[in-house]
Parts: C-alpha cells; sequence; structure tokens
C-alpha cells in the first residue's frame, strides 16, 4: 500500500464537504466587494469573546458554537408556534456540523428544520435553509424541492436570495453531470450580485481540468469578504493548498497548509491535509501520529481507514484488519443515518478492503443519487474490481467525453483499458494523468 493509496481514498470527498462552508459564508454576509478589491486583514486583536472579535482558534470557535446552539434552542422553545425560531436553532446546529463534521450535528440541524416546517403556515418555512440542509446530505430531489417552493412566493426574494437559489441551482446541476447548465445558472446568479459564484467556479475549473482558472476563482472568492477572519483567511489558504496537492506539488501544498493552520489553528480539516501530505512524502510515522490525534478527538472513519493503510504498507496486516472493523461500525451508522451522504465515502472503505461487491452496491446507490463525474468514475472502478470490464469501460468513457478533468479520471482510465488489452489507449491515458500530477 503506498502513500498515494492512502491520498486516493481522502480525496475525492475533500472539495464538496468544504465547499459547503464557504458558499454558506459567503451568501450570508450578503456584501460583496470589487472584483479589484485587496481584502483587509484586520488586526482583530486576543479577547476571546465574540462581541470583540471572530474565533481565531478552532477550539474557541467550538466553544462559541457550543453556547450559539443553547441558547438558540432555548429561543426556540420559548417560541414554539414561530418557525423563524427553530430555523435559527436549525442554522446554529449547521454551523456547528460545518466545523465538527459529525453527523449527530447534522441530525440535529435536521430535526429543527422539521420543528420549523410543523408550525409554519402552508406556503412559508425555512425552505432555503432546508435546501441547503438537503443539498448537504446530497438530496438533490429534495433540495430542489425546497428551492422550487420559493417561486410561489407571494413577495418574491430579494437579488441576494435569488442570486443564491440560481447557484444552489447550479450546484445541484453539477452534481447531476449537466456542466453546461451548471454554469449557465451561475452566470445568472452573477447576473444579479456580481462574483456571487467565483468559489462554485472554483470548485468547477478545478475538477474541469483547468487548475489555472481556480486559482484564479479562488482569489476573487477572497476579495468577496470585505474584512476576512482569520478563519476565513485559513479556509482560503486550505483551498490553495488542495490546488497544489492535486498538481503533486507536495512542498507548496505543505506550506499553505502550515499557513493555513497558523492562521486557525487546531483544525482538524487542516491537519488531515497535513498528514495526507506527509505520507505523500514518505514519512509515515508523521502522518500516523498526526492521523492517530485527529482520530482520537474526531472519530471520523475517514482517517481511521487512512490509519489501516499505513498499518498495511508497513506489513502489519492485523492492525490494518482491527481498524477496518473498526471504521465498518462507524460507517454502517453513517449509512443508516444519512445514506446519500456516505456513500460516496464508504465505497473507498470497501475497496481498501477489497471488498468490490459491497463498492459495487454503494457505487450504484452513488451513481443514482449523483451521477457527475466522480460518482460516475468510482462506479467504473467498481466494476473493473468485479471484473465486469465492459461496462467499467463503457461508464469511464462516459466521463472522457464530458468536461470533467482530474488525474483520478485519466489514471482510472488507464487501468480500465489496461484490463481490457487496450494497451496503448492506457499508455495515453496514464500520461495524461501524469502531466496532471506526476504523483498519479
Amino acid at each position: 500500500m503506498t502513500a498515494l493509496a492512502v491520498r486516493s481514498r481522502l480525496a475525492p470527498w475533500k472539495w464538496w464537504i468544504m465547499a459547503l462552508l464557504v458558499m454558506g459564508a459567503l451568501w450570508a454576509t450578503g456584501q460583496w466587494s470589487q472584483r479589484n478589491q485587496t481584502p483587509q486583514a484586520l488586526d482583530w486583536g486576543e479577547t476571546p469573546y465574540s462581541g470583540n472579535g471572530p474565533p481565531r482558534t478552532y477550539a474557541e470557535a467550538m466553544k462559541r458554537s457550543q453556547v450559539a446552539v443553547t441558547n438558540a434552542r432555548k429561543a426556540a422553545e420559548a417560541g414554539a408556534d414561530q418557525w423563524l425560531m427553530h430555523e435559527i436553532h436549525a442554522s446554529e446546529w449547521m454551523a456547528r456540523a460545518q466545523l465538527s463534521g459529525r453527523y449527530e450535528d447534522y441530525a440535529a440541524a435536521g430535526t429543527a428544520l422539521d420543528a420549523a416546517f410543523a408550525v409554519a403556515v402552508r406556503g412559508s418555512g425555512p425552505h432555503m435553509m432546508a435546501a441547503a440542509f438537503n443539498f448537504s446530505m446530497h438530496r438533490l430531489v429534495a433540495a430542489e424541492a425546497q428551492l422550487a417552493a420559493t417561486d410561489a412566493y407571494a413577495v418574491p426574494p430579494d437579488p441576494g436570495d435569488r442570486a443564491e437559489i440560481a447557484a444552489m441551482r447550479g450546484d445541484i446541476a453539477f452534481y447531476r453531470g449537466d456542466y453546461a447548465k451548471a454554469w449557465s445558472l451561475y452566470d445568472q446568479a452573477d447576473a444579479l450580485v456580481p462574483g456571487s459564484t467565483s468559489f462554485r467556479r472554483a470548485i468547477f475549473a478545478a475538477r474541469t481540468g483547468d487548475t489555472d482558472a481556480a486559482d484564479a476563482y479562488f482569489a476573487e472568492a477572497e476579495r468577496a469578504y470585505r474584512s476576512p477572519t482569520p478563519q476565513t483567511r485559513s479556509y482560503m489558504a486550505l483551498q490553495r493548498g488542495i490546488l497544489d496537492l492535486d498538481r503533486g506539488r507536495l512542498d507548496d501544498a505543505l506550506a499553505h497548509f502550515r499557513e493555513a493552520e497558523r492562521l486557525f489553528p487546531g483544525r482538524w480539516l487542516i491537519e488531515e491535509h497535513i498528514a495526507e501530505v506527509l505520507a505523500l512524502q514518505g514519512k509515515s510515522a508523521e502522518a500516523e501520529k498526526l492521523y492517530r490525534s485527529i482520530v482520537k478527538r474526531t472519530g471520523h472513519p475517514e482517517f481511521i481507514d487512512a490509519l489501516a493503510a499505513i498499518a498495511e504498507a508497513r506489513g502489519d496486516k492485523a492492525e490494518a484488519v482491527q481498524l477496518y472493523a473498526r471504521s465498518s461500525a462507524i460507517w454502517e451508522k453513517r449509512l443508516k443515518l444519512f445514506p446519500e451522504a456516505t456513500y460516496g465515502h464508504a465505497i473507498d472503505h470497501c475497496m481498501a478492503r477489497k471488498d468490490w461487491p459491497c463498492a459495487l452496491r454503494l457505487a450504484e446507490a452513488n451513481h443514482t443519487a449523483r451521477p457527475y463525474g466522480e460518482a460516475k468514475i468510482k462506479l467504473a472502478a467498481a466494476l473493473l474490481g468485479n471484473g465486469r470490464i465492459g461496462e467499467a469501460r463503457a461508464m469511464i468513457e462516459q466521463v472522457l467525453a464530458s468536461r470533467w478533468r482530474t488525474p483520478n479520471l485519466h489514471g482510472t482510465a488507464a487501468d480500465i483499458y489496461q484490463a481490457s488489452g487496450l494497451t496503448q489507449k492506457a499508455e495515453a491515458q496514464r500520461k495524461l494523468a501524469r502531466a496532471m500530477n506526476p504523483l498519479a
């Protein structure tokens, strides 16, 4: 098991889990700067109190989030017949979930939204918040239905909300593999609020092979903040690091991740990317130590799987089996709680364990829920693992015929063509993969 294999299990999910944080934050500000404006790096001071500045560390952000959730819950209990109070409660749980990554926090947000709709007059309710929640759980049909409800409002949403509605519809189109429609909807959003889809366009560009454009769009997204907080600046440094990581520029990626850590210390999301680079650099002991720390604090199964891969790489099969068994139990719980949001990640777990029937079952479900490029690639890989080479080739060629362009696409295509006996095509795809990322 190579260090690159560890990365391959973590890479597919990282963009879209993290994207929701910035997209939501930009929507919430409602204030967009000019594209040529440089963000103001304010000195927020050392105070830990929310009234005097934003949190400067992950630990402080989590403390404040707990206070916010508690206060919102009390307000919702006091105003139980007011759906807005329940929506605020849901929003605080969503903010906490984006920090913690815990499915239980997302479930609490869903419960609060259910309470809001239970008391809302027909035709009213937290439709946009519910759309964001369902989108984050990969429930595209449900998210689309919530957005459709806003079309029937007696008083049309303001331009900012209409821009977010168009942008979210663009995200849904992206997940359905309709990239032209996604881009068109982003254009509609930007016509309402210029620059409002810069972060989304960066993700789009990164997944369609234009990393230089992705970097430029991230710069635009960062300029949208008039006074970026330490957390915001850290997050954008993280994004720059991910771009470098996807291009195989390990030293540059690590420098960005260290900067992100300096700006907003203690966040596991940053630390796991540092561990990822360390593993790729062959520093397995350092990577393992960091992963163990992350697992101790979060219990997230994808990082338990990363530890299992490291154990396999050093020949400790017994520990790997034990770790995979531990993560399997967590993956099962997640699949029961939010199946659509779990399919894409749990596929990697099944593949790592060489459980190809499991991988195929989840890959088919994932593709049904979100038939975009990454889902098709995983389905093709699962088909190959199950010996269904012709079907795997047909699936991967669908992606090759689309705008999707990633090292993983070309690497998977190379494996499938090699298994098909098409050695020249396999070599051509391998060259394309390595041109995008020398580590592929």
